[in-house]
């Protein structure tokens, strides 16, 4: 039975629009901890027993406060596969107890891992019903950008040639190459639910959201359909939350699937350093370019920590010609001011030691939540916030 002719929603893509936010990968990573360590707990009792240990160690503002953490972010938990609620209690997905592991997936990993298992029905909407056929909105995406050649997808792109053409994600490549533009438009907020997935797909190192179009960035398309191969089984269960759990377990394929990604043919950057041209080196999110870390380091080879002062070498004898530092970008990569930009200035880093790092970005979320935004409104504004935390380190 097809799911587009079986569903009310007449195949309406959907996901959680407005939480850009708890959608990137370091904050992911930091709730998958929390939750983790909350495993069991009840979401039934009068107090919100989730708030304040979200927050404290996250940094991110879970508003409204009047509202319970669950009620208002159980979409954003079930959407990126951390947790559900089963029997009035938190219950965690195994890719949620992997993020909180001593050894836990990249972020290409988790995003490969997420595409190839996010399917429509999915349990964390309404209605989901399990007599209509999967779709693989990610995979039917990813697919439509190899058989474009590189060619960039615009929302407009999705809608007309995805959407409109009820494509699931399974079909062969051949079968993209040949769509035809269909009339098919967003219905309701249906353009803004699409769009934060594609923000949410540009995370991966291959792929770029940019200037509203989504591009990939490889050549080596068959490394990048191994690791997103979909997860296809005849059972579904009726229950939303055993089938959220089913979907989000790691054991039913780890040793027959591998989400990790080896590109051979990654562009390099001009001396601007592209920032498209990500890698899989990361530190609290993903460093887009390991050649930027090189030509910085090059011009600047103190190594000293530009807020806390610690040198790696004099702090840690051993370390000879071993550089600990991580650059910081004043402005966050993620910020919406980021999605316009293809490059990045020297002068718009800092090298920082790894706790400085971290906590500059949690004084950075604590400084958001404050003023109640989401975002800084300009790169001079984190500028004064970065200057704010650097001032107050002890």
């Amino acid at each position: 039975m097809s799911y587009l002719s079986n569903n009310p929603y007449s195949g309406r893509w959907r996901w959680d629009q407005g939480r850009l936010l708890y959608f990137q990968f370091e904050n992911i990573s930091a709730c998958a901890k929390i939750l983790n360590s909350l495993d069991g707990l009840p979401l039934n009792q009068p107090d919100d027993l989730l708030r304040q240990p979200l927050e404290k160690h996250t940094g991110l503002p879970f508003l409204p406060h009047h509202y319970k953490v669950w009620r208002n972010y159980a979409r954003v938990f079930q959407c990126s596969m951390l947790a559900t609620q089963f029997e009035k209690r938190l219950v965690v997905s195994d890719l949620c107890k992997n993020l909180a592991s001593g050894n836990p997936f990249t972020p290409d990993e988790y995003l490969n891992f997420v595409f190839s298992h996010f399917q429509y029905p999915y349990p964390a909407f309404q209605k989901y019903n399990t007599s209509e056929s999967p779709v693989f909105p990610f995979l039917a995406i990813i697919k439509l950008l190899i058989a474009r050649n590189n060619s960039p997808l615009s929302l407009d792109d999705i809608f007309s040639l995805v959407i409109g053409n009820n494509c699931t994600g399974l079909e062969e490549i051949t079968h993209y190459a040949n769509l035809h533009k269909t009339s098919r438009t967003p219905i309701n907020d249906e353009l803004r639910q699409v769009r934060e997935m594609l923000t949410f797909m540009g995370q991966a190192s291959y792929l770029r959201w940019f200037d509203q179009k989504l591009y990939i960035d490889t050549t080596d398309f068959n490394a990048i359909l191994n690791a997103t191969a979909p997860f296809l089984s005849p059972v579904r269960q009726s229950d939303p939350s055993k089938e959220f759990l089913r979907l989000t377990s790691i054991q039913h394929n780890i040793n027959s699937q591998d989400f990790s990604v080896i590109l051979k043919d990654r562009p390099i950057p001009d001396i601007q350093i592209k920032e498209g041209s990500k890698s899989f080196t990361y530190h609290q999110t993903i460093e887009r370019s390991p050649l930027l870390r090189k030509h910085f380091f090059k011009l600047h080879p103190d190594f000293v920590c530009d807020a806390c002062g610690l040198h790696p070498e004099e702090k840690y004898p051993w370390l000879v010609n071993t550089n600990l530092l991580e650059l910081h970008h004043i402005l966050p990569l993620s910020s919406t001011l980021n999605s316009n930009a293809s490059t990045t200035k020297l002068d718009d880093l800092r090298p920082l030691c790894p706790n400085c790092h971290r906590s500059v970005h949690i004084f950075y979320r604590l400084k958001l939540a404050e003023w109640e935004i989401q975002d800084f409104s300009s790169k001079q504004m984190a500028l004064d916030v970065y200057k704010t935390a650097k001032r107050t380190i002890v």
